[in-house]
């Protein structure tokens, strides 16, 4: 393929260009996993909040079932009372003051029991106000990070189609046979599709050039291509070598 040393330098142009937009792109892809993040963050909180709940929930349920228990051991004490004025033998009347006082052990056991739900519910009733406080305040900070992070985003949306635009006018200047050889080793996934030669080698690769290769990449009127690696070779200016201290 004929070309000029003019071309390659637009074909680099349009690679910077092209490196520019990969690097917009990286960004705008890591920043909704970045708000996810942050929102993830919100969630935990208000779960971790949401459970202390639950605890207080579930305390108050076992303390009303140990009321219940307990209402029934009371009622069982007051009607067995009540039998033991109606009694006629001492077995009997044993019988039931047994009774009476089983129900009795058992009332003081329900008591304790309750008070403990009691001091639990209010343990974790004062902790779910605690985890609310704090995470009403911690959602308040991470909302502002997202509002930020949505304004990066945002503001890089808008420079990519910035540079969009940049990388098609500068990709019109290039004849469209050396743009499908350029565009075609971008697509295999090597974004430096143009690389300088390096003392007489492949500037990515290091693969060692032909010397036919190399003169043709001095001498800038064909397409030079490494063997090895495929991508667009050229010979840096001596200028720009010189800056970049590259040796050709």
């Amino acid at each position: 393929m004929q070309i000029t040393r003019e071309a390659i330098g637009a074909l680099i142009a349009l690679q910077a260009k092209d490196h520019r937009l990969d690097s917009l792109a990286a960004q705008k892809a890591g920043i909704p996993a970045e708000i996810d993040s942050l929102k993830g963050e919100i969630e935990a909180a208000k779960s971790e909040m949401k459970d202390a709940k639950a605890k207080t929930i579930e305390c108050e349920k076992r303390k009303k079932e140990k009321e219940l228990e307990l209402a029934a051991k009371e009622e069982a004490i007051r009607k067995h009372s009540v039998e033991l004025n109606q009694v006629k033998t001492n077995e009997a009347f044993k019988a039931l003051q047994s009774e009476i006082e089983g129900a009795k052990s058992a009332g003081s056991a329900l008591e304790t029991q309750i008070l403990e739900f009691m001091e639990e519910a209010d343990q974790s009733r004062a902790r779910e106000k605690k985890l609310a406080l704090e995470a009403a305040e911690e959602e308040k900070k991470i909302l502002v990070e997202i509002r930020s992070a949505m304004g990066r985003l945002a503001e890089v949306e808008a420079a990519i189609v910035k540079a969009k635009a940049e990388r098609d006018a500068a990709a019109a200047g290039i004849g469209p046979d050396l743009l499908k050889a350029y565009e075609m080793i971008r697509g295999r996934g090597k974004l430096d599709a143009v690389v300088p030669v390096e003392n007489g080698h492949c500037g990515v690769c290091r693969m060692a050039l032909m010397p036919q290769q190399l003169v043709e990449s001095a001498k800038g009127r064909s397409l030079v291509v490494c063997e090895s690696c495929q991508r667009i070779l050229y010979r840096p200016a001596p200028a720009e070598a010189s800056a970049s201290g590259v040796k050709s």
